[in-house]
């Protein structure tokens, strides 16, 4: 097969494609033979008509015809993928002549395809870069969270229950209006008082109560509450403080480093907490970095986005958060009704992300022509071994299969962009962030909010 391309206005192309005729006659054999199967003619039994009684019963042109419809499609995107193109829309496909198994077939498709970004500056560019700072205060902040870990709870029998403390009770709540409300009673219930684990109020009730102490209060629903029925809803509760239980920490010496770790010493421990705190910083402020060059670069560059594109790519990242909380064992449909929120308002939610990273992506592209990036093929090969090993298949037949359906195109792609993000850093010229700044970008970064986007396919 043979195709032609031509650029036209508008971001499309115009693919001219000539199909030869023993692919013609291949696409119209594979046909015949599903007809076979599936119409009776008289006088033969099924499978079994010979195909000029078959074209004689259905037509030579109904059979050319549903024989188009099958392999047109694939036609298509073997053209698409020799002549690298990005289609981004359906194709408008036109021919004139019908099938011919001695001629062949000829017919073009127009369609758009990805536009190119203009490039501005992209080398050499200032970019703000946060320092990476780790005080003693982290450091010991961590090695009270390991503490933690390793405290066991003591019986408190001489003063009431304070914030902070653990609770066995027994409590049983009941309507105002007379009636129990279901999953409101519990029997030998631990609970960590102040942590929010049950309503706020609730746990409030409990700070100065005794061991042994019995006690009834009202609590209020709060209206955005899970339950429907409950919200806004005042309910009586019974409670009954069983045994007040307190953390008891191990005290910070060499022994508790011996247990906690590989360490024999505190000092040592404390040495590791640090370097493991600072590996960990200097990760996010190079994720930080690698974003904030992604961003200066496309902030120089001209690039018209196609709606189609951000459609596209809002729907991908709507499909990502459903997979990701089916992981968590959570259903698309029961998450959207709890959140108030319909799948479509979640779509326009990330339309202007999806903006934002369909440029980048284009960017990254217009950077891989501009420097002739080529992806890692080790890396391409690694990736394809896991994907065989997950199927049971061997990584020359998954390979195969991604050239045939695109698929090993869109990895290259991922790879290179990749590569040239990587090209991008290197060549940037980290400053001095502004106090303010850092604090800001900090203040993110404990919110999860500067993690590096998808764009560049890294985590």
């Amino acid at each position: 097969m043979t195709a032609n391309v031509t650029k036209l206005e508008d971001n499309k192309v115009r693919i001219e494609v000539e199909v030869p005729p023993e692919a013609v006659r291949e696409g119209v054999e594979a046909k015949v033979r599903e007809l076979r199967q599936k119409v009776r003619v008289p006088g033969f039994r099924p499978g079994k008509a010979p195909r000029r009684m078959l074209e004689s019963h259905l037509g030579r042109d109904y059979i050319y015809m549903e024989a188009l419809q099958d392999r047109l499609p694939s036609w298509y995107s073997q053209a698409v993928i020799e002549q690298n193109l990005r289609p981004i829309d359906r194709p408008e496909i036109h021919f004139d002549e019908p099938l011919d198994e001695e001629e062949g077939f000829r017919f073009s498709a127009t369609v758009a395809v990805r536009p190119e970004a203009k490039l501005g500056r992209y080398k050499g560019l200032e970019v703000p870069k946060r320092k990476v700072e780790i005080t003693e205060e982290d450091v010991e902040a961590r090695l009270e969270e390991l503490r933690g870990q390793f405290a066991t709870l003591g019986a408190v029998e001489d003063r009431p229950v304070a914030e902070g403390d653990f609770v066995i009770l027994d409590f049983n709540g009941e309507k105002m209006t007379g009636g129990e409300v279901p999953g409101a009673s519990a029997e030998d219930y631990m609970l960590e008082v102040g942590s929010g684990e049950i309503l706020e109020d609730f746990e409030k009730n409990l700070v100065g109560m005794k061991a042994g102490e019995r006690k009834q209060f009202a609590v209020t629903f709060p209206m955005d509450y899970e339950e429907e029925s409950l919200r806004g809803q005042s309910v009586l509760f019974r409670v009954h403080v069983k045994e007040i239980k307190e953390r008891e920490l191990p005290p910070l010496d060499d022994e508790f480093a011996k247990e906690a770790s590989e360490f024999e010493t505190l000092d040592e421990l404390r040495g590791a907490i640090r370097e493991e705190l600072e590996e960990a910083a200097r990760r996010q402020v190079e994720g930080e970095f690698r974003t904030a060059v992604l961003d200066a670069v496309a902030k120089e560059a001209e690039v018209e986005v196609p709606e189609v594109m951000v459609e596209d790519k809002a729907e991908e990242m709507v499909e990502s958060f459903e997979r990701s909380i089916r992981a968590q064992g959570v259903d698309p449909e029961s998450y959207y009704r709890m959140a108030g929120v319909s799948r479509d308002e979640m779509k326009e939610r990330v339309r202007d992300d999806a903006a934002d990273t369909v440029k980048k992506e284009l960017v990254l592209d217009a950077v891989v022509a501009a420097e002739g990036i080529e992806p890692d093929r080790e890396q391409i090969e690694h990736e394809i071994g896991h994907i065989a090993e997950d199927g049971g298949r061997k990584p020359e037949e998954v390979a195969e299969t991604m050239r045939r359906n695109g698929t090993y195109q869109i990895l290259e792609e991922e790879f290179a962009r990749q590569k040239a993000l990587d090209f991008l850093v290197e060549n940037a010229v980290p400053t001095e962030m502004p106090e303010e700044e850092e604090e800001k970008v900090e203040a993110a970064a404990e919110g999860g909010g500067a993690a590096e986007k998808s764009v560049t396919g890294e985590e």
